[in-house]
């Protein structure tokens, strides 16, 4: 007897013909396979799910965010149409800020001299001044740093809520 007659025995001799046996395991294979299977293409469904969902969110809170910002542009503009001595008065703060931030030449020294240092200690006194009536007038109008950080976490938060409720599934 050769060692697969002898393994054929074996199994004989256990009440197990080596065919059953082989088809029993393609079957537990197939249904394991199948299982796999169907786990995969539900995860890769709901991850689609979770993905349109947050993209919708996420597009809606961009609409939001993009229609506020539209908004406060054209109070800025009416605000500017009602009232141009200010926007003249705002536009030559900034060039005096930037005139400030730039550097001095050694020629304007020896123009200016102590006329310039003066004229840049006024600039920076009107530059601050004209800083602080500005973000004053954007509060006023409910524009400032603290609103745009809560829109944009907000918009975080209802995007990263929604990937994760559709990840989850119905319940």
């Amino acid at each position: 007897m050769t060692i697969n007659e002898n393994d054929n025995y074996d199994r004989t001799e256990r009440g197990i013909p080596e065919r059953e046996e082989s088809g029993t395991v393609a079957a537990a294979a197939t249904k394991v396979r199948d299982t796999a299977t169907d786990t995969l293409n539900s995860a890769r469904t709901r991850a689609a799910d979770a993905y349109e969902t947050a993209r919708e969110r996420t597009s809606a809170a961009y609409g939001s965010v993009r229609d506020t910002a539209s908004s406060a542009s054209r109070r800025t503009a009416d605000g500017i149409d009602a009232n141009p001595m200010a926007a003249l008065a705002g536009g030559l703060a900034l060039g005096a800020i930037a005139a400030a931030f730039l550097p001095k030449t050694s020629r304007e020294d020896k123009l200016f001299g102590q006329v310039g240092q003066r004229i840049s200690d006024t600039a920076r006194d009107a530059a601050r001044a004209a800083k602080e009536a500005g973000r004053g007038k954007l509060d006023e109008i409910g524009i400032n740093a603290e609103s745009a950080k809560q829109r944009v976490s907000e918009l975080v938060g209802s995007s990263a809520t929604a990937a994760v409720d559709t990840v989850r599934g119905p319940r």
